[in-house]
Parts: C-alpha cells; sequence; structure tokens
C-alpha cells in the first residue's frame, strides 16, 4: 500500500468513527472515545475486483462482534434489524480483523466487545471494478485475407489490454495467453481464414473473451429431433419383424411431426442394441441381457431413418451400469463390469463402483475409458449413423462426503504421486471434471478420426449452477462451448416453464447463450414436452397451452440457438391430445 493512500484511508476512518459515535449517546461516547476504536487500512486506488479491507480494533475487553455490512448506517441497531445483510468479519492470528469489499459504494463496520461497548465506522469505496471490458471485433476481407479490427471499451478503465490467438481458447488462464502480443484498446490486424479467439483485460483483471471464425460458414438447416429412449422399447424381446414393424411406426410418427432427426438410446445400461465386442446385447431387444436376438437393431433403425429423411443420432450413457441393483451377478457373463469383479484380478475391481444402489464405470480409470471410447468407434466404424450423443448421466451426486467417496481413493493415489514428483496436483473437483473431459476429448477424437462427418454431442441437464458444484456431475460444459476438440453441440436440458424461482427458462437459456463462446459447437435446447399438463411450477405446465411454443418461440428469436431435441417420443404420443403439445408441434410445420 502506497504512503498516502494508507494516511487517505486513516483519516476518513478517524473522522467516520467519531462522526458515527455521536449517535451512541454520551456514555457510548465515552467508552468508546476511550477504550474501543477501529482502524481500517486499504487500498484506494488500484482497480481491483476484490478490496481487501484490515481492521486494527483496540479495545479494553474481548471483542464479541465485529461485523460489516453494504450500506451507510448510522446506528448500530441497523445490524440486529437487518442482519441477514450483514457479514462476519474474519480473525487473523495477529489480532487484525479482515474481510473484502466485492461492490463499490458505501461499507459499515460495528465492533462490540465483551463489556457491551460499540463503535460504528462508515467508509466508501470506488476502485472496485467487477465489470469486464465489452470487445468488439468486426472484419472485412481482402482477396484471400481479412483485414480485423478489434476494440475494448470498459467505463472504469481508460486503458484496456487486448490479445488474440488463432484457435478457440476461452479460458483466460489458458496458458496460450501468455505468449500472445499485448495490444492497448484497439488494434487492426490482417488474418487468414479460420477461427481466432480474441481477449480484453481491464487493469482489476476482468476479462471478456469472444471467438470468431472468419471465411464461409455453411448454412444448415435446424435441427429438429426427437429422444427415444429404452423405454420405449420391451424388456420382453423382440423377433425382427415385430421390431422392424414398432421402428417403422416410430419413425413415421417422427416425420409426421416434421422433426428431421431421433436421438435413440443404443446403450443405456453398460448394453448394445447391436452386436459388439465390447458390450453384451441389451435385454431392451433380447429380453435377456446378452442374447443375441437373431438380427440387428441398430442396422434396422440407421437405415429406417434415412429412409425417411431422418438423421440418426446414437444414444448412450456412459457410466451407468445398473439403476436398482449391485449384484454384478446379475449382469450377463459377457458384461465387461461383471468380469472386471468376477475374474479374480483384483488390479480392475475398482473399474466398477458401488454407490447408492447402483454399478457405475469408474470414470477415472483409463482401461474404462478405453473401453468405452472402444465402444463408441465400432458403431461409428460399423454403422452410418449421423452422430452419437451422450445425455446427462456423469457422476452421480455425491454429497457432503464428496471428498472421501467415490473415486476418491483414486484421486488419493494421483494427489500422492504427484507431491512424489514435487508436482501441483489438482482439486478432487478439477480432478474428476478432467476425468470426465479426457473421456469427451478421446471419444470426439476417435468418432473425428473414423468419419469428420459424424458429430459428437451432450446433453447434460439445464441446472447450471449444479453442473459447476463441486459434489456432483462434473460437467464442464464452459470448455466443452469453449474449446476445439470436445464437442460439435450442447443441448441443456431446459425443462422448466418461465414460473420455476431458481432456472426460469427464459433467464436459463440466456446464461448458456452466455457460454456458447465458440462458433462452431452449436447450441440446442432440450424441451421437456413430458411436463404437459402436469401440476408443477405454478400453473404454467398445467395451464398455459402455449408454455412449449413459446418456449420454441424464444429460443428462436435470440438468433442463437441451432435447433432442438424434445424429451419424449413416449409423451409426445401418450400427451398428443394437449394443447401444448399441438401447438409446440406446429412451431415445426
Amino acid at each position: 500500500m502506497k504512503k498516502n493512500q494508507l494516511k487517505r484511508v486513516l483519516s476518513i476512518c478517524t473522522f467516520v468513527l467519531f462522526a458515527g459515535l455521536f449517535f451512541f449517546g454520551n456514555k457510548a461516547e465515552q467508552a468508546n472515545a476511550a477504550s474501543l476504536h477501529i482502524k481500517a487500512e486499504y487500498d484506494v486506488e488500484t482497480p481491483v475486483t476484490s478490496l481487501p479491507v484490515t481492521l486494527s480494533v483496540t479495545s479494553s475487553s474481548e471483542i464479541t462482534v465485529l461485523k460489516y455490512t453494504y450500506a451507510r448506517v448510522a446506528k448500530s441497531s441497523y445490524f440486529t434489524k437487518y442482519e441477514e445483510n450483514t457479514f462476519d468479519a474474519k480473525k487473523n492470528a495477529d489480532g487484525t480483523y479482515s474481510f473484502s469489499v466485492v461492490q463499490n459504494g458505501y461499507v459499515s463496520v460495528l465492533a462490540v466487545n465483551k463489556d457491551g461497548e460499540e463503535a460504528l465506522l462508515v467508509f466508501k469505496v470506488a476502485n472496485v471494478d467487477t465489470e469486464a471490458p465489452v470487445i468488439t471485433v468486426t472484419s472485412k476481407k481482402v482477396n484471400d485475407s481479412y483485414q480485423v479490427f478489434m476494440q475494448a471499451k470498459d467505463d472504469q478503465c481508460d486503458s484496456i489490454s487486448l490479445r488474440y490467438v488463432e484457435g478457440a481458447y476461452a479460458s483466460p488462464s489458458d496458458p496460450v495467453w501468455k505468449k500472445a502480443e499485448v495490444f492497448t484498446n484497439q488494434k487492426e490486424l490482417l488474418l487468414s481464414e479460420g477461427k481466432y479467439t480474441f481477449m480484453a483485460t481491464d487493469a482489476a483483471g476482468n476479462t471478456h473473451v469472444i471467438i470468431r471464425r472468419f471465411g464461409e460458414v455453411k448454412e444448415t438447416e435446424e435441427f429438429r429431433a426427437v429422444w427415444i429412449a429404452y423405454l420405449d422399447f420391451k424388456t420382453t424381446g423382440y423377433t425382427k419383424k415385430e421390431f422392424q414393424a414398432q421402428i417403422e411406426t416410430m419413425f413415421n410418427e417422427v416425420s409426421a411431426m416434421n422433426m428431421n432427426a431421433v436421438v435413440v438410446h443404443v446403450r443405456p445400461f453398460g448394453d448394445a442394441m447391436y452386436e459388439s465386442d465390447y458390450f453384451p446385447w441389451s435385454r431392451y431387444v433380447s429380453g435377456t441381457q446378452g442374447k443375441d436376438p437373431g438380427f440387428d437393431p441398430l442396422e434396422i433403425m440407421v437405415e429406417e431413418a434415412h429412409v425417411r429423411g431422418l438423421e440418426f443420432h446414437a444414444w448412450l450413457n456412459p457410466y451407468r451400469i445398473t439403476s436398482s441393483s449391485t449384484n454384478v451377478n446379475d449382469l450377463s457373463k459377457d458384461n465387461p463390469a461383471r468380469i472386471y469383479r468376477t475374474d479374480n484380478d483384483k488390479s480392475n475391481d475398482r473399474n466398477v463402483l458401488t454407490y447408492d444402489g447402483k454399478l457405475y464405470y469408474n470414470p477415472s480409470s483409463k482401461e474404462v475409458q478405453t473401453l468405452l471410447v472402444n465402444g463408441i468407434r465400432e458403431i461409428v466404424k460399423n454403422y452410418d449413423v449421423d452422430g452419437i450423443h451422450f445425455d446427462d448421466y456423469f457422476y452421480p451426486t455425491l454429497g457432503k462426503n464428496f471428498t472421501k467417496n467415490f473415486d476418491a481413493p483414486e484421486y488419493e493415489t494421483y494427489k500422492k504421486a504427484q507431491i512424489a514428483k514435487k508436482e501441483s496436483y489438482l482439486s478432487i473437483a478439477d480432478w474428476r471434471r478432467e476425468n470426465v473431459n479426457s473421456l469427451v476429448r478421446s471419444v470426439y477424437a476417435a468418432v473425428k478420426q473414423i468419419n469428420p462427418d459424424v458429430v459428437f454431442g451432450i446433453s447434460p441437464g439445464g441446472f447450471m449452477d449444479a453442473l459447476k458444484a463441486d459434489d456432483k456431475y462434473y460437467v464442464d460444459f464452459e470448455t466443452w462451448l469453449g474449446y476445439d476438440g470436445y464437442i460439435d453441440y450442447l443441448c441443456p436440458q431446459l425443462y422448466w416453464s418461465n414460473d420455476h424461482t431458481i432456472y426460469p427458462y427464459n433467464d436459463i437459456l440466456n446464461r448458456f447463450i452466455k457460454a456458447a463462446v465458440n462458433p462452431d459447437v452449436k447450441l440446442y435446447v432440450g424441451v421437456g414436452a413430458y411436463k404437459a399438463g402436469i401440476k408443477t411450477e405454478g400453473d404454467a405446465w398445467y395451464k398455459d397451452t402455449n408454455v412449449l411454443r413459446d418456449m420454441i418461440r424464444y429460443a428462436r428469436n435470440t438468433n442463437q440457438v441451432d435447433g432442438f431435441v424434445v424429451y419424449s417420443y413416449k409423451y409426445l404420443i401418450s400427451k398428443r391430445d394437449y394443447a401444448a403439445i399441438k401447438n409446440m408441434l406446429k412451431e415445426f410445420k
């Protein structure tokens, strides 16, 4: 801290302290002036996103209360009356107290000691800056290159640092930025065709990143798909004729709805609705896991989809093995999960984890990742699918013991290895995110290696805040939306109306749009048609016959949404008479 800054703060604090004491009456005035005093030290000039404040308190007895609030307070009673707006300062080892100011304006501090004496301190902060600069990039084609002008502005900062790199690098902390040349406020560039990332950084460290592509952009038709889940298939098995007839009916219905794609479960539980070298036959085609139905369901589905002009996306749950059992002997003998647990090789037992009454493949196991990627390779190699699709089943919700359960032993092994190498290590939450990211990158690379025209997409739950939590899912959607080499599309399941108190449809869609910075990663919306007619979230789903229609229209009006996937075929058929379903389908005419 600069000397003149410190003096300025001290003088303000002393004046405000005694001005505040006037409101406490004579007794408090005498006690405070003699035995209770607060002094605050902080930087008044340097722009910061969070301003550290250190409090030195002089008192004749132990401090029992030291709180602060973002308001200009004249009486200590405010801290009791509006307790929900007050915060505790942290006591430090040296006897001082500290907290961080995260917004500009007045800050009031209350100290109370064991004798009941009180002191009030008020000061004003003006150098907190949490707003990122606005960056704009315009371009004009000049011969075979592009004349690009990048510019940044900020309401609180005159000097903005600008950088750019070739490729998609949405994270400001990516090492690639350290090598990038730095410009101030604006810069004209001559760039070749391709994708570039631009970043603006203000003096407080706030950043704004945008990704732009220069060159021809292929116009594509709006993606309009229907999920067809394993629940739409029988558990008693099919003959080829029966299966063919059901698929023809399903796909005829989807085509009549003016949809252009189906997303169909082909591996719901570590099994396969096709002949696989890695996974057992699914009970949803043969009636018994591991039993050959005598025909190839996936071959039939792909052919029947393409005959009707429908894209076929193969839907897989990568980690889920069971949903209501932990007995591996209930699985078929050729199920790799059962083999891992029963082959008398202890080294691979933890490829399969038991948690919450279910069985999961261990996301941290490289052997498991190889198995999963190989299973996807054979689909893309052997069948003319248009896409590979994951839904929202990644890590389960691990709860308050998330640092100790599920794959925590593997994390400890990783952590010890990093320490032994004298290298840094990730937190367990970030390590788990990287386990998922590793699989996602590997799947993307494998798919593109075999057929670059096949797309890979993921449909996570729409509860964005939960996706970023440390105890569940570990879905790093911001990386997937901001970098190349992960996915071709993201389809968050936005299954709420605008009446929802936490995730209103319009707001959460806009948050995903803001995160979707890579122009080569498409954003689809997962639409919860299954909720039509249900009494939930107020009256929207039950009474509003336009609830689904309005979701489609709102998304289209953003000009940032590339398509829709509706959940699911079962409900579109069973609720076909609901006005909300009818009105939604009219939007696809």
